[in-house]
């Protein structure tokens, strides 16, 4: 039973502990995780669970839920049985494999149409043949196909809403925050958690102080999860990145992210953080925003977070395999080890799930 409690993610009554990381693929004109056109895909979940990572946000498209395509670019041998194989069918067989490795899965909405798209910044894009109705029968159609799936313990509703979105102005057609409580409602058999974002592009919940997620059912509203997204410098450059001084630069921060979504873990809301991280390349204002960033969240015990991303091939960030896919980045997973440095590990014991020290 996955449930929250005075800011904390509970399963079975007992806190979870998350170090997450973002693989992404499904969300693309190859249908599938990214790397396996050359390597083999348990070497990846291979990397993850041996760098102490226990769960992996994982991105579609709604377009790949809709039409189901066959799978591209996928290096054949090296990846036995998985050429040819239906999206759906490969997005099964990842979430299986994550399974085998104790790997937690949040299913991710990340764009409506495959390939290079930019997510349209609401959740519906009626001019492409997805009105609001149909975002939810196609989440329908997966929270059913998943819902007894023991790890996927989360859906996040929508990646990054921005530009048009609005949060508490009563406007039905923008409202993201009506509209992710339409969506738990419609989507209540779901036993997992929901990620909600926040507006302008996942990080900004100023309004959520006022008008937080009520979806009118206590079961509901104790299984929400806030969740921004936060860059540096090497994603969308700001001046406050550009503060000499060491203390104002982090007084200064602070003031800045606690005002955005900060204060929802000073009031007892859980937090998970979707997505951070840059390049962080040692001396550069990218690293300085990073590791203030770890230092910042560990200060509001807001550690819970899954960092973007595991591929190399995201352009502003780069990711913790460097361009061959296989070399690990250290000073980056230096910074997620710091930020979490203890997640909270599973295995299988007699055909159910435990939670374990090992």
């Amino acid at each position: 039973k996955w449930t929250t409690d005075d800011g904390r993610i509970m399963v079975n009554g007992q806190p979870l502990v998350l170090k997450g990381v973002n693989y992404f693929g499904f969300e693309t004109e190859t249908y599938a995780p990214h790397g396996i056109w050359d390597h083999n895909l348990n070497d990846m979940l291979d990397f993850i669970k041996d760098n102490n990572f226990n769960a992996i946000r994982v991105p579609f498209s709604m377009e790949m839920v809709r039409d189901n395509p066959v799978i591209m670019n996928v290096h054949c041998h090296n990846n036995p049985n998985l050429c040819g194989t239906s999206a759906l069918r490969m997005l099964d067989i990842f979430i299986d494999r994550a399974a085998e490795r104790g790997l937690l899965i949040v299913l991710d909405n990340h764009r409506t149409q495959s390939g290079g798209y930019i997510s349209p910044p609401l959740w519906y894009n009626n001019s492409a043949g997805y009105p609001e109705d149909e975002v939810i029968r196609l989440w329908k159609h997966l929270v059913m196909r998943y819902k007894n799936q023991w790890n996927v313990f989360a859906i996040d509703l929508k990646n990054e809403p921005h530009d048009a979105a609005t949060w508490g102005r009563s406007n039905r057609n923008t409202d993201w925050n009506q509209a992710a409580e339409r969506m738990i409602n419609a989507l209540h058999e779901f036993p997992g958690l929901f990620f909600v974002g926040g507006i302008e592009w996942g990080g900004r919940f100023e309004n959520a102080a006022q008008y937080p997620i009520e979806t009118g059912h206590a079961h509901l509203n104790e299984r929400v999860v806030y969740s921004p997204h936060c860059y540096g410098p090497d994603v969308y450059d700001r001046p406050e990145f550009h503060v000499e001084n060491t203390h104002e630069y982090a007084k200064n921060l602070d003031r800045i992210y606690t005002a955005k979504y900060g204060f929802l873990a000073e009031k007892g809301y859980p937090v998970v953080i979707g997505e951070w991280g840059g390049k962080a390349k040692p001396g550069t204002r990218d690293a300085k925003w990073n590791n203030w960033f770890v230092d910042w969240i560990r200060d509001k015990c807001m550690t819970n977070n899954f960092y973007w991303a595991l591929n190399p091939n995201s352009g502003h960030t780069g990711g913790l395999l460097d361009d061959d896919w296989k070399t690990p980045i250290q000073h980056k997973l230096d910074l997620v080890n710091r930020a979490q440095p203890n997640p909270t590990k599973f295995k299988k014991h007699n055909k159910k799930i435990c939670i374990t020290k090992e």
